[in-house]
């Protein structure tokens, strides 16, 4: 079945770390980055061809244990897949606890929906790319209604002067975009049923999305804003009235980002559990998330420090991550015993 995730697993990265950077570096001319970025970001994807094009129709686990070093790359995505999860539960409660929820325990926001992905990675791999299939237009409905709502915010000053930023700036920031977006791309081998053009096709639209929501967040706030707010793509939503009496509509648009990071924590979880030895999998499957939760509410969650140093350190640890799969790939096309 043919399903929408790499179109999730490319946006969620984007939610509270992806626009806070771009804005932070190239201010408003950071649509200029997402364009670069994309062509970049299509390179990377297909590198991680060769990779998907391997695993199709084959066991992860199974076919990477047969071989030392196979067992070390299947550890190597493991650890890729729990940092993932970690920045995702970490993010969920900053926001929630920033805007609605203040005095709510982290542990109460990020329980119910680390449950309900680890009750969606129990079930087949079919359930979740049917819902990825469903809300996917969805989603694409409520920006497009919330495009219309913000067109009488728009002020197209605020592009200009375009190319103010440093040159090296928006190069810097091209990258940062087509790391953040694409590289997450490997949790999928596990639903590698799409072909590449399904892939490329999934991740123009979420690029022409995110390309979308910044250059709302540029013209309707300006460069001073977009600098100052940590959620600007949230911060923009909330100007909007409708007969001048009715507020706070921006909370459905919300449910774009939560979609986006449940969709890709359900991801990987399930990669978590299929990656994980068969013997006694219940335990250290309990084990791991355990581990995620601890992470992401006693250490890094519970110091603003530390989650600011996540962020700024993502892409260049995302990047480390690229580097290794890239030698995972080379590995792929030459062990001989993996092929056969």
């Amino acid at each position: 079945m043919k399903n929408k995730l790499t179109y999730f697993v490319s946006r969620f990265s984007m939610f509270g770390i992806g626009f806070f950077i771009l804005f932070k570096l190239s201010g408003k001319d950071a649509w200029i980055s997402v364009l670069l970025g994309t062509l970049l970001g299509i390179i990377i994807l297909y590198i991680y061809k060769g990779i998907k094009d391997f695993f199709r129709g084959k066991d992860i686990r199974e076919t990477l244990k047969k071989t030392n070093l196979g067992k070390f790359y299947l550890l190597i995505l493991l650890i890729f897949y729990i940092f993932l999860a970690s920045v995702i539960l970490i993010l969920l409660p900053l926001f929630v606890n920033s805007f609605y929820l203040l005095y709510t325990p982290k542990i109460l926001v990020i329980l119910p929906f680390l449950l309900l992905a680890v009750y969606i990675s129990l079930k087949e791999k079919r359930t979740l790319e049917t819902l990825s299939n469903l809300l996917c237009p969805i989603i694409i409905i409520i920006i497009v209604v919330y495009s219309l709502l913000l067109t009488k915010y728009v002020d197209f000053n605020n592009l200009t002067p375009v190319l103010s930023t440093k040159t090296f700036n928006v190069i810097e920031s091209a990258l940062i975009y087509a790391i953040i977006s694409s590289v997450p791309q490997i949790i999928t081998i596990n639903y590698s049923n799409n072909s590449f053009k399904d892939d490329l096709k999934d991740y123009l639209l979420a690029s022409f999305v995110s390309f979308g929501m910044l250059f709302f967040d540029i013209i309707c706030l300006g460069e001073p804003l977009i600098k100052i707010y940590s959620f600007p793509e949230y911060a923009v939503l909330k100007q909007i009235k409708i007969l001048d009496f009715i507020e706070n509509i921006e909370n459905i648009a919300t449910f774009i980002w939560y979609f986006d990071l449940f969709i890709t924590l359900s991801i990987l979880v399930t990669s978590i559990k299929c990656t994980l030895p068969k013997k006694f999998r219940p335990i250290s499957y309990t084990a791991v998330l355990g581990l995620l939760i601890f992470l992401s509410i006693c250490i890094i969650g519970s110091n603003y420090r530390y989650i600011i140093t996540l962020i700024y350190c993502y892409p260049a640890i995302l990047f480390v991550f690229f580097l290794i799969f890239v030698t995972f790939l080379i590995y792929l096309k030459k062990s001989k015993k993996l092929r056969n």
